[in-house]
């Protein structure tokens, strides 16, 4: 199974809050946040009023803008603990804040407190509106996208209870609240059956991925356990406890290739519910009296391109013959197909929400113009950068090479077949 290209983050991404404060504006700001330290030490103990968390929150910016991270985090700290005391542990002045405090750590690649901060940030707005509402969606899509472009990316894997498999989750659940009387009813399902079909992709390549010894450890599989039972009553009988169990470490073989057949049956289970949320996406687009000849392409396009990350080829070229023969009929339909399928081209456009900090990080990156060859089978190969000496340095060339990590491009499709064809991009187009 072949899973998305994961290239280390370079320092490309680090001027979303000083780009174009001049040495005047720092010395502005650098008065203010004495002025705001001076009010803020005057705040008498145990004082949780309004004015108190805007001063805090005033003085975290200023330290964010002035690049004194420590002091930003402890007075965004601070202020996310006066908010919640003033105001209880949920509120949306809470999530105002994370919001806030969110730009400073992906600026400063604090991806385990990002995670953290996107986790509570959907739980806050589950609390305050409820599964259907659209705020809560909005917060619950960003954790989502959030987790596939972290693995996508290698900026961050989570484990547990907090891995890939919790952004299947998000979209099963928007999916199970979606109003079935709604007019656009069966875009929205066939939209989030895709997404939820792709992070069921990762999820896998995250199985795989682990070690044995750390698929055995996390919680969420069903692993071989072996009981000490303990004395629970006055008449000797045992009766095996929870507390006394641990898994098996046994040095037996058989268990060891127990073990790996278990997390073999895993994998097998999310790639085949992923292939079941794209082919549901198929029916929803199918079902819905509005959805354009585009529209169905794309749906079918689509588990094509994911059967391909899944090197199943063979599953994938039937889907790419067959939306082939889809756009076959007529002059319009021969067009868009040339349009879809006559060069490589990304797939997955559209497929997830994207993060707030996406249009920040392309528009500090991607110079130059990038030919590259797509195989067959999807593959990316033969990597050619030209443009300015800015454009060839190491900072836009890693930057360039973390965008093509991200990405899954599907190859060229002649008479209902791939096939190997370079493309020539703006860099920006990546």
């Amino acid at each position: 199974m072949k899973s998305i290209t994961k290239i280390a983050p370079l320092a490309i991404v680090l001027s979303l809050l000083t780009a174009g404060v001049s040495a005047q504006t720092s010395d502005d700001l650098a008065a203010q946040a004495r002025q705001l330290e001076s009010q803020v030490a005057e705040i008498a103990e145990g004082t949780y009023d309004q004015a108190s968390i805007e001063l805090l929150r005033s003085l975290a910016t200023t330290y964010a803008r002035l690049q004194q991270v420590e002091e930003a985090y402890v007075a965004y700290t601070d202020a996310l603990q006066a908010i919640r005391i003033a105001e209880g542990l949920a509120s949306e002045s809470q999530l105002q804040l994370l919001d806030e405090f969110n730009v400073l750590l992906f600026e400063q690649q604090d991806w385990e407190t990002l995670d953290a901060h996107f986790h509570l940030s959907t739980d806050i707005a589950a609390r305050l509106y409820g599964p259907a509402d659209p705020r809560y969606q909005d917060a619950a899509r960003t954790l989502a996208s959030w987790k596939i472009r972290a693995f996508q990316t290698g900026l961050y894997e989570g484990r547990g209870d907090r891995s890939i498999q919790q952004a299947a989750e998000i979209y099963r659940g928007f999916a199970e609240h979606l109003d079935a009387d709604a007019p656009d009813y069966e875009q929205k399902l066939a939209t989030y059956l895709s997404a939820r079909g792709l992070a069921y992709f990762y999820s896998a390549s995250h199985v795989a991925s682990l070690p044995l010894e750390e698929f055995r450890a996390a919680p969420q599989y069903n692993n071989v356990q072996s009981c000490i039972p303990t004395i629970l009553s006055i008449d000797g009988s045992a009766q095996p406890s929870a507390a006394a169990c641990q898994v098996n470490q046994s040095s037996d073989p058989e268990y060891f290739a127990s073990q790996q057949r278990e997390k073999s049956q895993a994998v097998r289970g999310h790639l085949g519910n992923m292939r079941q949320s794209f082919q549901e996406a198929i029916e929803a687009v199918d079902a819905n009296p509005n959805a354009s000849l585009r529209d169905r392409a794309i749906a079918i396009l689509n588990y094509g391109d994911a059967n391909m990350l899944a090197e199943d080829y063979q599953r994938a070229r039937s889907q790419y013959a067959r939306a082939y023969e889809l756009l076959s009929f007529n002059e319009e339909s021969i067009k868009l197909r040339d349009e879809l399928m006559d060069q490589p081209t990304k797939a997955f456009q559209g497929v997830i929400g994207e993060l707030r900090f996406d249009n920040r990080l392309q528009g500090n990156v991607a110079l130059g113009t990038i030919s590259f060859d797509v195989s067959d089978r999807g593959e990316i190969q033969n990597i050619d950068i030209q443009g300015s000496e800015e454009a060839l340095s190491q900072e836009n060339i890693g930057a360039i090479a973390m965008m093509l990590g991200q990405a899954a491009y599907r190859p060229r499709i002649v008479d209902g077949r791939p096939v190997a064809s370079r493309i020539t991009l703006s860099a920006a187009d990546l």
